[in-house]
């Protein structure tokens, strides 16, 4: 046992706070946390970040504050607030500046929030984060040179910046002081270095070394895809091909990007995923405090349900069990009666399903009792086409076709049902599942998503064969039988408009896909599942747990006669068995419940045996890689007398209690068993005259069956009509959770079962901890499905809700109101964009839009074929958009999502003329059409139309009058698919305005706008669907009011809000025009006119380069709308709380990039997700502007981009770099640009930073 303190006036369990669910843990490579008495000589006040910790402590009169603000920092690292979370961690080094864990973990939120400060007010940036990080983690190290968080965090750090060699030796030092880590070893491999160049990234040449890295990573977590991905590499290196291809195709199986539902972990680079040693530490001396006596549980007298009964049924009795019925009144006289309490008719209450529980005119049978509320039921069994004539011994609810209806399996002797939900009635689905013609007595059955797949597989519990089921339970030993296990193959309907690895049942797609249907009807039983099955054991309970904190779910499976075994999880649908030690097993075990006794984050057991002794097994397991062993302590309890139990905290204390169902010898009333923090002592739980000391009770459901949302007790006796005592509460707070998983593809995969079951769950702030476990939380014959309520005890809000989703997510909500129900729905986030340009306007940098769309790489545009990337782009940006500070132009180059830009040359044009002069380039998207020409065009006059409508005849000639964001956009997309539309477009009546123009005078038409781009797996799904994408034309109405095409391509704004033209020269001449624009693309037109060109215009241009740019990182810029309308914008004083993708290959590294932007030589700055350039031109090169002028600019770009979208080609690779004169991306090694030695040289110096794929 681990010794408590009661005396602390804190309640804050750490070990809870380091549970597996999230990133954080304790400090276990410096001397434990010490709180000083008195004041502190430390410099509180105005202490900077860099001070060197003097000595490892939290001044007491600090402690509170420092817990509080600690609390503020580890949530906002969770949701990926890194501004917020090292605002809170700087105040907690304010406040504790001798504390080595505070000075760590504001390193690890500045590492994470990544790149410069830019100020605007100066040309100099602030100190980099980096190198704050660095500094403080230098202080660290120089009092505590061991300290391994320091060293690995610090050896990211030099990761990032290229120091390949110093990073090595960090994570090197820390491999010899933990050789268990599996991210630590991974590191050791992926900073390795040639050895005669210390920050070249070692190659072929030392691939013998590296392998032996990987491969060790690889045995403390096989699971590890990036070491998998770098162990390949090696091995191809090696010409170890046979090696290569296994450890790849395992990489393909395992990793989500592949694998929509891979279960592989990442070694990435965004917080979570860079290993334990790059988490936030908690304090180490903060103890879990016992639980005081409290008010106990109040709750009405039980009064019997208002149902009425068909004619001639009555309420079973023990004395019914006869003949053929009597191996069911063996099970229930053992294992108390099943009730599955779950909502079956969707109407937001729950309802309850009682096996063998009426006597009927067939013999006995089970019953689907209806909530009506206030007490009263309605027997619907018959109604809702259950069997009117059949005994069950078990029942488990849980969506299997994640229809968001809740379906229904029951277990018998040879005779197990499966029933699909279909709202108001039940389809008997058993043989379409492969479920009927079993020759089993399966005594119950369990919904768990065991292969990490999203849906929910089943596991039976069988007992014995059904011919020996009349002498199961006699106290003879017949002959037992293995475990069913079926795995659920169920499909998702199509959704039109997206490609199959986008479906989605209607229960777990996003709110972004129209999914109208559940899974399909499949299962098949689980390949080589001798050792899940359990072998031919006398089977009686299953519990499904994380047993050696991996993050995936184990088995705990118990049977008569023999010890009960742990069934370790390998992933991809593969178990093994392994033994329990540390604790005395009963020879016969009833059931088998999840609980976190002690609150360590750590699940344990609740064992009730066969003797009616109930035994407590808190988890002792200690991971040490693959191989862990798994190790059990007694947790003392005084219950006894019981046969069934389930879990709930009762008395909202925040600890987990159990309410017993006593032994068919027993007689009385429910008991409760009250969890203090050191033991589960049992309590009278005071019904009131509902109950007697003589009532046999037969079955127990705790649910909430008043819509309060407190669970209430539904209690069956023998012969009596069920009682329902509802939960008054006792005062103390709580939160009712409703747990909710999603199944996504990109950007950020998510694969989790419609219920979250195996969802580890922590609630934390001061004076308040509470560790769940999602799974197993009823011990007997049935499984029920319902929101979890979780005591808080005298705590009305919840600082801190933390959640770690079966398929890895991790989530974290702020600041939760108590008392009320709760949806969590798993989180999602949104695909890319293309580069975006910001500019300098003296006093904030200013979003122009995105560039360089049009040189999209692997664009998918239909099966088998990707578009050729346009590979240059003019910028137009006006003289309130960019402004000289102190003789420079600063614009900075953002990648804020999911994708890789690549920039090869980059000029700003400056721009003079006239004010009467009106200029823009010719730029616009025409991947079919004339290609722009870059030229700056000039004009003093411009052609209005007379009249615009749409194609619906509504008019719209205000809205294009003026450039002003009220764009043309009554249209609806097409099938829900993005950047798809019905056909829609614009006319344009010019009347007589052009009757003066020649064929040979140059007309341009001029059109602002925007578009929404269809991703590469939209174009898959609308060519599958044998719709074209249909770009804007031009066509011009012939006297007869036909139509002629006079532009088939007329090109479109490639991205945000831009202005495009087109040169309609002898197009347009006539006595009247009238044109119009029509596409099924998502174009949004914003302004229409006609520009009459000259090009003996004054206009002067002077082209600047580069001078000055650095690479840094920055985030995920948050989206904004300035006037409410669309398209969103970016912020760039804003980072919001995103992790980003990543891909694999290598990005240029960090800093000084000029030489690369100043010359069209392929030598590219491949900027990842999150990057940004900063970029200077010198203003003083540019002419004094003329009285009586203006001035503006084009930004010149040459360069690519590449989307992670599922259906680029390449989307998961930085690589291959394209290159001018390329073939069709991508392309294979023959197509590789060639390298002579100023390539080479290129490539040695700048691209040497990992990008990371996840």
């Amino acid at each position: 046992m681990r010794p408590f303190h009661p005396g602390w006036r804190l309640i804050l369990s750490v070990s809870a706070l380091s549970m597996a669910l999230a990133c954080s843990s304790e400090s276990n490579d410096a001397t434990p946390t010490k709180h000083t008495t008195g004041r502190s000589n430390d410099p509180i006040p105005g202490s900077q970040s860099a001070v060197v910790p003097s000595q490892d402590v939290i001044p007491t009169a600090h402690f509170e504050a420092v817990v509080r603000e600690h609390l503020k920092g580890l949530g906002a690292m969770e949701r990926y607030e890194y501004d917020a979370a090292v605002a809170a961690f700087r105040e907690v080094h304010r406040l504790a500046p001798g504390w080595i864990a505070g000075s760590v973990n504001l390193a690890i939120a500045l590492l994470n929030q990544t790149g410069n400060v830019v100020q605007g007010d100066q040309s100099t940036p602030e100190r980099d984060h980096y190198q704050e990080a660095l500094d403080l983690l230098d202080g660290v190290l120089k009092i505590a040179p061991a300290n391994r968080h320091a060293r690995y965090c610090r050896g990211i750090i030099l990761e990032h910046l290229g120091r390949l060699g110093e990073a090595h030796q960090e994570f090197l030092f820390v491999a010899e002081h933990d050789p268990l880590d599996a991210h630590t070893w991974y590191k050791v491999g992926s900073t390795m270095t040639d050895p005669g160049d210390p920050d070249r990234p070692a190659g072929p040449e030392q691939a013998k070394a590296l392998i032996p890295l990987y491969r060790k990573a690889l045995e403390l977590n096989p699971y590890l895809v990036s070491a998998l991905y770098k162990l390949q590499t090696a091995y191809s290196w090696a010409g170890e091909s046979a090696q290569q291809k296994e450890v790849l195709d395992l990489w393909k199986r395992l990793n989500p990007r592949n694998n929509v539902a891979g279960p592989g972990e990442t070694s990435d680079t965004y917080y979570g995923e860079m290993g334990r040693y790059a988490c936030i530490i908690n304090p180490t001396e903060t103890p879990r405090m016992a639980s005081a006596p409290g008010t106990p549980p109040r709750f009405e007298p039980p009064q019997p349900i208002d149902v009425i009964l068909p004619p001639g049924d009555r309420w079973v009795r023990s004395a019914d069990f006869q003949g053929p019925m009597a191996l069911v009144g063996r099970v229930r006289d053992r294992f108390g009666a099943a009730i599955a309490s779950f909502d079956a008719n969707g109407d937001g209450r729950s309802d309850l399903f009682l096996t063998a529980s009426i006597l009927g005119p067939k013999g006995i049978r089970d019953a689907l009792l209806l909530n009506r509320g206030e007490g009263k039921f309605e027997d619907a069994t018959a109604a809702f086409g259950l069997p009117i004539d059949r005994a069950s011994l078990g029942a488990a609810a849980g969506d299997f076709d994640a229809d968001r209806k809740i379906d229904l399996v029951l277990t018998g002797a040879g005779e197990n049902r499966l029933y699909r939900n279909q709202g108001h009635r039940f389809e008997d689905v058993s043989t379409a599942a492969g479920l009927n013609g079993s020759d089993a007595l399966s005594l119950s059955a369990r919904w768990i998503d065991l292969d990490q797949d999203g849906d929910l597989d089943l596991y039976v519990i069988n007992y014995s064969s059904v011919d020996d089921a009349d002498s199961a339970f006699t106290g003879q030993s017949p002959a037992g039988a293995p475990n069913l296990v079926l795995r659920n193959d169920g499909k998702a309907a199509p959704v039109l408009g997206r490609p199959q690895d986008n479906w989605a049942p209607l229960a777990l797609a996003t709110d972004d896909l129209p999914a109208t249907a559940g899974l399909s009807v499949a299962f098949s039983s689980w390949p080589d599942s001798e050792k899940l099955s359990g072998g031919r054991g006398r089977h009686t309970a299953v519990a499904a747990l994380d047993l050696d904190d991996d993050r995936d779910i184990d088995l705990v499976l118990a049977a008569d006669g023999a010890k009960p075994v742990a069934l370790l999880n390998d992933r991809l649908g593969r178990f093994h068995e392994t033994e329990l030690q540390g604790s005395a097993y009963p020879g016969a075990i009833n059931g088998l419940l999840v609980i976190d006794l002690d609150k360590d984050g750590r699940a344990d057991l609740a064992v009730m045996d066969a003797t009616a002794t109930l035994q407590l097994w808190r988890n002792t397991t200690v991971r040490t890689g693959a191989g862990s062993r798994i190790t059990w302590e007694r947790w003392p309890t005084d219950a006894s007398g019981w046969r069934s139990t389930t879990t709930a905290d009762l008395d909202l204390d925040t600890w987990p209690d159990l309410i017993g169902l006593p032994a068919a010898s027993e007689r009385g009333g429910p008991a409760w068993a009250r969890n203090d923090g050191h033991r589960l002592s049992t309590r009278p739980l005071a019904l009131g005259p509902g109950t007697h000391p003589a009532m046999s009770l037969l079955g127990l459901a705790l649910s909430d069956l008043i819509g309060d949302p407190l669970p209430d007790l539904f209690l069956c006796s023998d012969g009596e009509p069920p009682r329902l005592a509802r939960n008054l509460g006792n005062g103390q707070h709580w939160l009712a959770l409703d747990l909710a998983g999603r199944w996504k593809v990109q950007p950020a995969p998510m694969r989790s079962n419609p219920h979250g079951l195996g969802t580890r769950v922590a609630l934390e702030g001061q004076g308040l901890s509470v560790s769940f476990d999602h799974t197993t939380r009823e011990a007997g014959l049935a499984q029920s499905v319902g929101p979890v309520v979780l005591g808080l005890g005298p705590v009305p809000t919840t600082a801190l809700l933390r959640l770690r989703w079966p398929d890895g997510t991790m989530q974290c909500e702020l600041n939760v109101t108590a008392d009320k129900p709760l949806k969590v729905v798993e989180h999602n986030r949104k695909t890319g964009s293309c580069p975006v340009l910001f500019t300098w306007n003296n006093e904030k940098f200013v979003c122009l839009g995105d560039f360089l769309g049009g040189g999209g790489l692997g664009y998918l545009v239909a099966p088998g074929i990707t578009s050729a990337p346009d590979r240059d782009e003019s910028v137009a940006i006006s003289s309130e958009q960019l402004r000289p500070e102190n003789g420079v132009y600063r614009l900075v180059v953002t990648e804020p999502m999911d994708e890789c830009s690549y920039l090869d040359k980059i000029t700003l044009s400056v721009v003079d003329r006239p004010s009467e002069v009106s200029v823009a380039p010719d730029e616009r998207f025409a991947p079919e059409g004339p290609r722009p020409t870059g030229e700056v065009l000039a004009w003093r006059t411009t052609i209005e139309p007379v009249r615009a409508t749409d194609l619906k005849g509504r008019d719209v000639t205000d809205r294009l009058r003026f450039w002003d964001r009220r764009t043309v956009d009554e249209f609806a997309n097409l099938n829900g698919w993005i950047g798809y539309t019905e056909t829609h477009g614009i006319v344009l009546d010019f009347g007589d305005r052009l009757r003066r123009f020649g064929k040979a005078d140059p007309l341009v038409l001029c059109l602002a706008g925007w578009v929404e781009y269809p991703y590469s797996q939209t174009n898959y799904a609308a060519a599958t669907a044998a719709v074209p994408l249909q770009p804007p034309s031009v066509e011009r109405r012939r006297e007869d009011g036909t139509w002629e095409v006079v532009e088939l391509n007329a090109g479109y704004p490639a991205g945000l809000p831009r202005l495009t033209t087109l040169d309609l020269t002898g197009k347009l001449t006539g006595p009247s025009c009238v044109i119009r624009l029509k596409t099924n693309m998502e174009c949004y037109w914003d302004q229409a006119f006609l520009a009459v060109t000259e090009r003996d215009l004054p206009v002067r241009i002077q082209t600047l380069p580069v001078a000055r740019a650095q690479l840094a990182e920055r985030g995920y810029l948050r989206e904004y709308s300035p006037d409410g309308r669309l398209p969103l914008l970016y912020d760039y004083d804003h980072v919001d709380p995103v992790p980003l993708a990543r891909m694999e290959g290598q990005l240029t590294r960090l800093g000084d990039v000029a030489s690369l932007l100043r010359t069209d030589d392929d030598h590219l700055c491949v900027i990842g997700p999150g990057d940004e350039v900063r970029l200077e031109f010198d203003a003083e090169h540019a002419p004094s502007l003329p009285e009586g002028w203006t001035r503006s600019y084009v930004l010149n770009a040459v360069g690519y981009c590449k989307d992670a979208d599922p259906f680029t080609s390449s989307g998961d690779f930085v690589g291959p770099l394209p290159w001018r004169g390329m073939p069709s991306y991508p392309f294979g090694p023959e197509g590789m640009r060639s390298v002579d030695p100023a390539y080479r040289a290129y490539l040695r110096e700048y691209q040497t930073r990992s990008a990371r794929l996840p």
